[in-house]
């Protein structure tokens, strides 16, 4: 099962609208969102199942949500903004990638997250074919 629905959640918004439009281009479906508050609102509204979850573990509500979201799909690729990993959030996310945000859309960023993106699809059809 190929990555359908990435969610983005972050304040910067041209960041979100920025890797969103890189994500949509490689026939994925990606879903902006500013807040966690927002990402959950979004994510019930349309009874979406979430394959990556983009989003700066920093954010209010971020563990909660994420969890909840792994419950729906045990599968759940997650994607921490920010340069260090957090101790206490690895023990819940093991199997987090952490990614400085870019400060530019230079090629050479854009080129860095749709290889993010793909190793992740891949890892995702990995386990989705042994779940």
């Amino acid at each position: 099962m190929p990555v359908k629905n990435i969610l983005i959640v972050d304040r910067d918004l041209g960041f979100v609208l920025w890797l969103g439009h890189i994500l949509n281009a490689r026939g994925t479906t990606a879903l902006p969102a500013t807040k966690i508050a927002d990402a959950s609102e979004l994510v019930s509204l349309l009874n979406l199942r979430v394959d990556v979850l983009i989003a700066s573990p920093g954010e209010e509500g971020f563990r909660e949500f994420a969890a909840k979201l792994r419950a729906r799909s045990p599968d759940l690729q997650v994607v921490g903004l920010g340069g260090e990993e957090d101790p206490a959030w690895i023990e819940t996310f093991p199997d987090a990638v952490w990614r400085d945000k870019p400060q530019c859309g230079d090629e050479a960023t854009r080129l860095e997250w749709v290889t993010l993106v793909d190793e992740l699809a891949h890892r995702h059809l990995s386990l989705a074919y042994h779940s």
